[in-house]
Order: C-alpha cells, then sequence, then structure tokens
C-alpha cells in the first residue's frame, strides 16, 4: 500500500492552516470558502487513505463496510470539485440572495450525488500492488467532478470582468492539475495523486489569494489597500454599510525632522491608531489612514478621540505638533462602486476649501452627488473630444460705427450623446479641474481657424473671431507655441484672431501670460480683456497687459442702468479706456433702450441676445448675410 504522497498532502494542508490561522486577517466570504476547500481537501485525503486501509484489510471487515469506505472517499472527491466550483462564485454572486440561492442549488446537487454514489454498486480491483476501485459509483463520481471542473473553467471565461484576475488563473491552473493528475492515475494505476493534486491547488490559492500577509502593509501591521478593495466588494454585494474615517496628518513646513525624529513620530502615530477600538484600519498612503467602522456611533465617536489627540504634541520631547486632517463619509450607501471610495477621499482633499474649512469634512450625501455629477461631466468632455461632438456657436457683435455685424465671440459647447447640447456652464470649469481645458481649448480653437478658411468671412463683412482663453490656458508655458501652430497649420491670418482673457487669472501666473501674449502679438494676434468689472484687479490688468480690446461684462452694463453707484463707475471706466486708445465691447445687452443708449455713450461693439443668441456655424451665417447686406 503506497500512501506516501497522501501523507506528505496532509503535512502540506496543515502547514497551510497554520500560517493561514497565525496571521491577521479580515474574515471575507472568501476567506470562509477557502477554509470550506481546505476542509475538503483534508478529508478527501484521510478517506482516501481509510479508503486503501479498508481494501487491504478487506478480508476481517463486512464487504459492505468496505464499500460504504470507499464511497466516502468518493463523496470527498465530489465535495472538493463542489467547493471549488463554490469558490469561484464568491466573486460572482457577491449579493446575498443571489448567493444564498446558488447555495442552495449546489447543496441540493451535492446531497443528490451522494446519495446516487451511495446505491449504485462499487467495484475494487487489487492486483499486483495496484488498488483502485470503479464501476457506476466511481464512473458518477468522475462524471460529477469533470462537469464541476467544467463549469469552473466556463465561468472564468464567462465573468472573467467580475472575477478576481488572481482568483481566475489560480483556478484556472488548478483545474488543469486536476486533469493532468486524473489522466497520469488513469494510465498508470499506481500513481494515486489526484488527492495531492488538488492540494497543489489549495496551496495555489493560499499563495495566489488568502495568504493574509499579502493584505498587510510591512511597515505599519495595518491591512493594505488590496485588502480594503477586497472588504468593501464584500460589504456592497452583501448590502452592509459602513462608516469610513480617513485621517491624513503631517507636519509644518517650517518643521525640520531628523530620519530618526521622523521614524519616531510614524510609529508613534501608527501605535496611536492601533489602538483605536472597533474598526478595520488600511494604509493608503504614506501618511494617510482609512478607518472603516460598521457602526457609526463608534465612528463618531473616533473622530473625536482623533481631534483631541492632534490638538496636542508628539514625539519624545512633546514638542512637535502635527497637523491631522480628517474626512468622514458617514454612509457608503449612496457609492455606487467599491473603486470610488478612494476617489471619493482624493476629492475631497482636493477641495476641501470648497466644501469646509478647518476641522472635520464631512463628505455627505450633497458632497458624494457633486462627485458623481463632475464624473459623469468629465466623461462627457473626453468622449465629446474622442468622438467629435465638441462644437463651436458664433454671438454676432454689432459695431456702432459702421452699424453691421463686423466680428464675433466663439463659445464652445457640447452635444450629448443623445444630440441634445450641454451649456458651457455645465462642463468648463470641470474640463479645468480635471484637466481637460488645455484639450478642449486648443480643439475650439482649431475649429475656428477652420471655420475662418472654409468660408471667407472678410466678404460676409466680419473682420475677426473672438475666442476664450480659460484661466488655465492663460499659465500654460506652450500656448503661443501650440496656436501658432493651429494657425499655421490652417494659413490663418494673425489678424483674424482676438483672444479674450479673464481678469481671474492668477497674478502669480502673470508672467506666463505675458510671455504668451507677447509671443502672439509678434505674429498679429490681438487680445481683448473679457469680464472687466468682476476680477481682482481691473485697472491693472488694462496697465499692465498687452490688451487691445476690453468687454464689459453684463453685471457692469446692468449696473450702468439699475445701480446709482454704477453710472458713475462706468462712466469713468469708459473715460479711462478711451484715452487709452482701447475699444470697448458690452456684453449682455438685451433690450432696446440699453442698445441705444450704449450707442449714444460711443461704445464701440455692441453684443447680446437684443441682436442675436450664439448660433451654429451654418446659423451664423445665414444672420450676418442677411443682417449685412
Amino acid at each position: 500500500m503506497n500512501i506516501v504522497s497522501q501523507m506528505c498532502a496532509i503535512a502540506v494542508m496543515f502547514v497551510i492552516m497554520y500560517f493561514y490561522i497565525s496571521q491577521k486577517k479580515i474574515i471575507l466570504h472568501t476567506s470562509k470558502a477557502f477554509v470550506e476547500v481546505w476542509i475538503a481537501g483534508l478529508l478527501s485525503l484521510f478517506s482516501d487513505i481509510f479508503a486503501l486501509v479498508a481494501i487491504e484489510k478487506r478480508s476481517g471487515y463486512p464487504h459492505t463496510a468496505t464499500n460504504i469506505i470507499c464511497k466516502l472517499y468518493l463523496w470527498t472527491v465530489t465535495w472538493v470539485a463542489m467547493v471549488a466550483f463554490w469558490y469561484i462564485c464568491v466573486d460572482i454572486f457577491r449579493k446575498k440572495e443571489l448567493e444564498r440561492k446558488w447555495r442552495k442549488r449546489l447543496w441540493i446537487f451535492g446531497i443528490l450525488t451522494d446519495i446516487l454514489i451511495m446505491v449504485v454498486p462499487i467495484k475494487i480491483y487489487d492486483s499486483d500492488n495496484i488498488v483502485y476501485t470503479y464501476g457506476p459509483a466511481v464512473i458518477i463520481t468522475y462524471a460529477v467532478t469533470v462537469i464541476l471542473l467544467a463549469l469552473i473553467l466556463m465561468l472564468t471565461k464567462k465573468y472573467s470582468q467580475a472575477i478576481n484576475p488572481r482568483r481566475r488563473k489560480s483556478m484556472q491552473v488548478w483545474v488543469a492539475l486536476m486533469f493532468i493528475s486524473a489522466v497520469i492515475q488513469f494510465i498508470d494505476k499506481k500513481i494515486l495523486i489526484v488527492s495531492f493534486a488538488s492540494v497543489i491547488g489549495v496551496l495555489i490559492l493560499f499563495i495566489m489569494l488568502e495568504n493574509p500577509m499579502a493584505n498587510i502593509d510591512r511597515d505599519t501591521g495595518f491591512f493594505n489597500l488590496n485588502a480594503l478593495f477586497e472588504y468593501m466588494k464584500e460589504a456592497y454585494g452583501q448590502g452592509n454599510d459602513v462608516s469610513i474615517v480617513c485621517i491624513r496628518y503631517g507636519s509644518n513646513e517650517n518643521d525640520f525632522f531628523t530620519r530618526e525624529m521622523e521614524k519616531s513620530i510614524f510609529y508613534e502615530v501608527v501605535s496611536f491608531i492601533n489602538k483605536l477600538p472597533d474598526n478595520y484600519v488600511f494604509r493608503s498612503s504614506a501618511n494617510e489612514y482609512l478607518l472603516v467602522f460598521e457602526n457609526t456611533d463608534c465612528a463618531e465617536k473616533t473622530i473625536g478621540i482623533l481631534e483631541r489627540r492632534f490638538d496636542k504634541p508628539w514625539g519624545g520631547d512633546n514638542m512637535t505638533m502635527l497637523f491631522g486632517e480628517i474626512y468622514y463619509l458617514r454612509s457608503t450607501e449612496l457609492v455606487r462602486r467599491p473603486s470610488d471610495i478612494l476617489g471619493l477621499f482624493q476629492y475631497a482633499k482636493r477641495n476641501r476649501a470648497e466644501f469646509t474649512g478647518r476641522g472635520v469634512m464631512l463628505i455627505n450625501n450633497e458632497v458624494i452627488e457633486h462627485i458623481y455629477d463632475e464624473n459623469s461631466v468629465e466623461n462627457e468632455i473626453i468622449e465629446a473630444l474622442r468622438d467629435n461632438r465638441v462644437e463651436v456657436f458664433y454671438q454676432p457683435i454689432y459695431n456702432t460705427k459702421t452699424h453691421k455685424f463686423t466680428s464675433a465671440e466663439a463659445l464652445v459647447r457640447i452635444r450629448s450623446r443623445e444630440g441634445n447640447i450641454i451649456p458651457p456652464g455645465r462642463f468648463i470649469a470641470v474640463a479645468e479641474k480635471r484637466g481637460l481645458i488645455l484639450s478642449l481649448g486648443e480643439r475650439v480653437f482649431e475649429i475656428v481657424c477652420r471655420f475662418i478658411v472654409q468660408h471667407d468671412i472678410h466678404a460676409m463683412g466680419i473682420e475677426y473671431i473672438e475666442c476664450n482663453l480659460s484661466v488655465v490656458q492663460c499659465a500654460y508655458d506652450h500656448l503661443a507655441q501650440d496656436f501658432i501652430a493651429i494657425m499655421e497649420k490652417y494659413h490663418v491670418e494673425a489678424n483674424d484672431i482676438v483672444l479674450e482673457i479673464t481678469e481671474s487669472a492668477s497674478i502669480t501666473e502673470k508672467k506666463i501670460l505675458l510671455d504668451n501674449m507677447n509671443a502672439l502679438r509678434k505674429v498679429g494676434v490681438r487680445f481683448a480683456l473679457d469680464d472687466f468689472g468682476t476680477g481682482q484687479s481691473n485697472l491693472s490688468y488694462i496697465v499692465d497687459m498687452p490688451i487691445d480690446i476690453v468687454k464689459f461684462d453684463r453685471g457692469m452694463t446692468n449696473a450702468y442702468f439699475d445701480n446709482g453707484k454704477g453710472k458713475p463707475v462706468m462712466d469713468a471706466a469708459m473715460g479711462m479706456i478711451q484715452k487709452l486708445k482701447l475699444e470697448i465691447v458690452s456684453e449682455g445687452i438685451e433690450e432696446k433702450e440699453q442698445f441705444a443708449k450704449l450707442d449714444e455713450l460711443g461704445i464701440d461693439y455692441i453684443q447680446g441676445y437684443y441682436f442675436s443668441k450664439p448660433r451654429n456655424a451654418a446659423e451664423f451665417i445665414s444672420f450676418i448675410e442677411s443682417n449685412n447686406a
């Protein structure tokens, strides 16, 4: 009787379980399924040995008893296949209702299979040191096992996106080992390695997926981000709502730490966080930790502890003050995907000032909806750029001297997948915040240049087209270089372009803006100061920047007519601008009386809905041809 391979396999199984239970871990459904796989594998090994012993000693026992022992081994073979099947299903059927339904089905299938194995005959072959069983019971066992292994392969392919990639690969390797070992054992009955192959499969699962050390951050002993994702995926699947506290700390920029001091403070913080009760702690970055609570009261109690502690000094000398930023996601109910968790906290950190000042930042439903809305808009912009759904509308600008429309402002629009126009107020701020404004602005400028080339704008009486520059574009080093390249590509004359800058452009980036303006002016591009009256440094922009045109925003124009104080302010501004020999455009004109008064004041250009709303290219051309005839 050769049971060496089985005994070695049993030893391996106990080594696996020792390392498994001795490590810190989060108990997930996958963990429970792995333990079930381990138990089934161990039972299969012991029952294999018992079956071999029973066959060898069968002369001293009733024939029925030997058959039952052999059939119990066949049971365990099907159990290994079934728990392996269930292990792969854990990723697929994460929802509690689906899990219960499929687990119930698997139990029923297993019980029926075991009953069938027990009632049909089994035969024993024992000759020339070759021992094995055969007959209907064995055929059913191997048929069920093969079916389940084939189903595992089918599921790994069909649900490849839903299954953890490492789980998919591990199970495919295990199934391959089972098939290979079965073929080898079928060819040479002396080599009893099927049970050993199942143990190798368990070992692969442990190394690739279930080793608790793979989920531990080595520096702190806390769980890592991989563990967080697995934990949150299960929480979502089971419908469990959790609270998450993010604590991010750091030192004053002026503080200097030696490496030893930094290390000492690091471990002091780690020790403090480790003592906080009722939570799982995940390290998300160097000095940032996520504390996950299944109870909201515990989370809010911990926030208080964190606030009080970070109000006190740290270090061996109790002289080092650390700042502690706390972000609190009270509920994950509205969070759509586990992978969104980190994104929510990253957004909160980047935009903390937008939602709160000092203290704890609560990531409530309003913040979550705002983030998802921004994400949706960002995706819309990306898709519009990719699918050529960025459009330019043109709003005519009336020349009070020639009494014709001699220019127009280019205004970006995005057309949704459904064909609806998305206004710039919906996406410009998001494009600036998410780093898409450069691509969007360049696309708009290219569309304008193409429009100028494809249509004889001078024949229509249009002298130039105004294009808006965002704050981000103004601070972009290569703006002039890129725009000059586009004009050269389409052979556009530089004097056909006026670029609008806004006063909200950061003064700290003024040098970059000036460099860009000077480079573009050298080739003939002119500049307009847009929204005059709403920025931080109205007069300094006019004095310091090489501006050709000043545009009064709608608010300033309305104040002239509605507010007693607005009239002298605008009169003074107009007088100064005209003395500097700059041209003036008044925006937002909607009424005839406003137009008449501004015309009387000597405003050079007038723009607004009184004349026309922004129009697409075809409508704009038709409007100009009709009104400039």
